[in-house]
């Protein structure tokens, strides 16, 4: 089975998109939650054990 163009443009948009929200979760995170970056930040590292 091949996909359409459409399809894979979207697939690749949804992958850019995983991508750029992983790599800004920070910024993000304090946006929605409306907490200081720090603070979000603090929290990443605790679960990550750091």
């Amino acid at each position: 089975m091949r996909g359409t163009p459409m399809g894979w443009f979207i697939f690749l948009v949804i992958v850019v998109g995983a991508i750029a929200a992983y790599k800004y979760r920070v910024p993000l995170l304090a946006k929605i939650l409306g907490q200081p970056q720090d603070r979000i930040q603090r929290a990443i590292d605790r679960k990550k054990g750091k």
